[in-house]
């Protein structure tokens, strides 16, 4: 008995233990696919997957269970480059009053006296979490790393003290976010004891001694930053730069660890960029080409691990294990703000109910994303994403993230609304464009005042500059009540003669200019109040030559309010009302009432159905572009063009609305 013990302790002590370490490189990361799938035609079994940034994504689906099939796949996929396409100075949706164009802002910028920039990175992560959160979507947020399909690590850094992170337990999603916070480009990543994690390989981002260290007596590992790129490559872009200098500081710490590897894989990626994701065929080829080379070793090593443990040969083809799990359904709804500097003005989780009590399948993930894509910008935040938590049988918890940082109550902003279509109304013809550019900036507390300055301009029907000081007269986190004093001057096409869709003239030469009193409110996220006076001063150009006046001065009151729930124009749920009223004078009484409702109703994930009306009655001086209604436009009747107008309006009908395939990573519309 004694001896069958002893050569059983014998056997076991002698089995060695394999380890796979992938180092981190942005792209290049996506030749590791290759590395596993030949990992897996040798039979080498692999105890643990360590891995840095990108080796630590790739790393952490292997670990998971998906097959390198399923990695290929996800790589081949839209997903994986949209990660990359969002900025931190992306859009911001703002409610604009009654019948005003709706400018989402494709840029805004915050400053203050100290900095510019309202967040540490070039991109934020909303794309990046929506992606990490649907591929792990099955998992729960406390997990031993030691208990996925294959163990697990990786790396990430401490931002303020640069100490090494070793992640081993708790949310995947949490650990690989951490280990791709790519310094500069992307935002540090909130951790459980309140500090914040960047890049792992600015610390370890080969970490083979932490596989020795853990005890693994054979080492695999693949480090694709050890070609060295030519210099028209790294000098054609900032993002080169970075990434080169990030390289530079961690390939030596990767070199000092080569020789405690068994088999190192070296993939030939001297022309490729650290966010060339659209060349994920060559990057795996130059994969496969590597480990081709390494062919002879591979053989060796499997060999010799055969002669104490058996090799396990996996179908290539094979779905992994992963997929197989069910899909959690979502038992409660939970709000966490993970900003550094929090905010009182975050969704609430009633913004979540419709997800209650369904599972988090795919077309559920995809509604999910819209929703929160919507919320992130209602709410101005750098990103809205979700993990599951508490995942016990089959049921959870959906945890909704949502992350800001301190913003600067000055900023710049670009915004761009447009339309374009085919009519046979025009008289220029089927084509009509419609369009409306602005920039605006917003200077706060002048002089250490309350007082605000915003200047806007708009080039469109008409170029307009727009001068306004601003007081806040009560703010709380629901509700915000401004006084606004504005002076604008405009000058362009003011009739409908030279409007932009159906004018006769190139240069429209009318002139305008308006001094506004007014009071903003905005209450409860959605809603708009403006109400004030105004005068209006006008002069049309070539009026005479028409027999019309050309001088109008038009003082009036006006009233305008908004719901809107809706947040984008093809949004598939949600209501928009609006109300607009002005009462003035020019030789008589003269006014205007314009009043509308929308509402939609979402079908399924890719249909919605609504209905709406419009009334408008409108008693202006009717020389003037501002006395009618445009009947025409994107979201107006169909089959009429911008530029349609109409003084009075009375419109009631149906609409139905079918989201097509993405287009450049933007929602087209049937």
């Amino acid at each position: 008995m004694l001896v069958l013990l002893l050569c059983s302790f014998s056997l076991f002590a002698s089995r060695p233990t394999v380890a796979l370490v992938l180092s981190g490189g942005g792209a290049k990361g996506l030749a590791h696919i290759a590395v596993l799938e030949a990992v897996e035609r040798y039979g080498i079994p692999i105890d643990m997957v360590l891995g840095t940034s990108m080796g630590a994504l790739v790393g952490s689906l292997y670990a998971a269970g998906y097959s390198p099939k399923d990695i290929r796949a996800i790589a081949e996929s839209p997903n994986l480059s949209d990660m990359f396409s969002e900025n931190t100075f992306s859009s911001s949706y703002e409610i604009a009053q009654a019948f005003q164009p709706t400018h989402s802002n494709v840029f805004s910028l915050g400053f203050d006296k100290g900095s510019v920039g309202t967040s540490p990175g070039l991109l934020d992560d909303q794309k990046v979490m929506e992606m990490l959160s649907s591929v792990f979507s099955k998992l729960p947020d406390t997990l031993d790393f030691d208990d996925l399909e294959t163990p697990f690590r990786c790396v990430g850094a401490n931002v303020v003290t640069g100490e090494k992170i070793i992640y081993e337990d708790g949310s995947l999603i949490t650990a690989v976010r951490s280990s791709i916070s790519i310094p500069i480009i992307f935002t540090p990543y909130p951790q459980s004891d309140g500090s914040y994690a960047v890049d792992g390989g600015i610390v370890d981002n080969l970490p083979i001694q932490l596989a020795k260290d853990l005890g693994y007596d054979i080492i695999i590992a693949c480090d694709v930053n050890a070609t060295v790129q030519s210099a028209e490559i790294l000098l054609g872009s900032l993002s080169g730069m970075v990434m080169q200098t990030i390289t530079l500081v961690t390939q030596i710490g990767s070199q000092s660890q080569y020789h405690l590897a068994d088999l190192l894989i070296f993939p030939s990626l001297t022309d490729i960029l650290a966010f060339d994701f659209i060349k994920y065929e060559q990057i795996i080829k130059e994969g496969e080409k590597a480990c081709e080379a390494k062919a002879q070793e591979f053989s060796e090593l499997a060999e010799r691990i055969a002669l104490s443990r058996p090799l396990v040969v996996k179908e290539k083809d094979r779905a992994g294990t992963y997929l197989s799990r069910p899909d959690p359904v979502i038992a409660n709804i939970r709000v966490v703000d993970v900003s550094l500097f929090p905010s009182t003005d975050i969704p609430q989780k009633e913004h979540f109910s419709e997800f209650i009590g369904k599972p988090l399948d795919e077309e559920t993930k995809l509604r999910l994303s819209q929703s929160l894509a919507l919320i992130k910008k209602h709410y101005r935040l750098s990103s809205a994403t979700y993990q599951m938590a508490y995942i016990r049988e089959g049921i959870g918890d959906l945890v909704v993230f949502v992350q800001s940082f301190q913003k600067g109550e000055s900023n710049i902003s670009l915004g761009f609304s447009g339309s374009t279509g085919f009519s046979n109304n025009t008289p220029k013809g089927d084509l009509w464009l419609s369009y409306d550019a602005r920039v605006q900036a917003r200077i706060a507390n002048i002089r250490g005042s309350n007082f605000s300055l915003e200047i806007l301009a708009t080039l469109g029907q008409t170029a307009k500059l727009k001068t306004s000081i601003l007081y806040p007269i009560h703010i709380t986190p629901n509700t915000s009540l401004d006084l606004d004093f504005s002076l604008t001057y405009e000058g362009g096409g003011f009739t409908p003669l030279n409007s932009m869709v159906n004018g006769e003239r190139v240069v429209a030469l009318d002139k305008g200019f308006t001094v506004d009193l007014k009071m903003d409110y905005k209450f409860l996220n959605y809603g708009r109040l403006d109400f004030g006076g105004l005068v209006d001063l006008v002069y049309l150009y070539d009026a005479d030559t028409r027999g019309d006046p050309s001088f109008f001065a038009v003082p009036s009151l006006y009233a305008s309010l908004v719901w809107d729930t809706q947040l984008s124009t093809f949004a598939s749920s949600g209501v928009r009302g609006e109300f607009w009223t002005r009462l003035g004078r020019h030789e008589r009484t003269v006014f205007g009432l314009q009043a509308a409702w929308r509402q939609r109703f979402s079908l399924n994930i890719n249909d919605s159905f609504g209905y709406e009306f419009h009334l408008a009655m409108m008693r202006m001086p009717y020389t003037l572009l501002s006395s009618y209604v445009d009947l025409g436009g994107l979201s107006a009747f169909p089959g009429y063009s911008a530029g349609s107008l109409k003084r009075d309006i009375a419109i009631a009908g149906v609409m139905y609305q079918h989201r097509l395939e993405d287009l450049l990573g933007y929602n087209s519309f049937l």
